[in-house]
């Protein structure tokens, strides 16, 4: 826990010397958050107003670019890096499941508006009957 040694002013005596603040790695991550951030806004800047056409794999960029912003807000400002590796793993795990269940949703909410009903004679004369 060195992160935290310099926060509790009451193990300090009047006159020790102050710690400097260790706050490097929050804005390394800041930086890093803001540079991606950059690079999300000049892509879609760029197809938007140059119609370049990139649809086909801008939308999955920004779906990896997302989901790596997501992992270092959660990993460094939820302070889960600080976590044992079990507990970690376990987190991913449940993030990659729910992704897989979510684009298997996507998947079949688009195939659902491609699905032509075809039904024989016999099943046509009762839905019309019963309708």
């Amino acid at each position: 826990m060195e992160l935290y040694d310099s926060y509790h002013q009451h193990l300090h005596k009047v006159g020790d010397p102050i710690a400097p603040p260790k706050t490097r790695w929050i804005w390394v991550v800041f930086w890093y958050l803001l540079a991606v951030t950059i690079v999300e806004v000049g892509l879609a800047s760029v197809n938007y107003y140059g119609k370049m056409g990139w649809d086909l794999w801008l939308k999955p960029t920004f779906i990896l670019l997302t989901l790596l912003k997501a992992y270092y807000i959660i990993f460094s400002y939820m302070h889960l890096k600080d976590e044992r590796k079990n507990f970690k793993l376990t987190l991913g795990f449940l993030i990659i499941i729910l992704g897989y269940f979510i684009m298997l949703m996507m998947i079949e909410g688009y195939y659902q508006t491609q699905v032509r009903m075809i039904f024989p004679d016999f099943l046509k004369q009762t839905i019309v009957t019963h309708h």
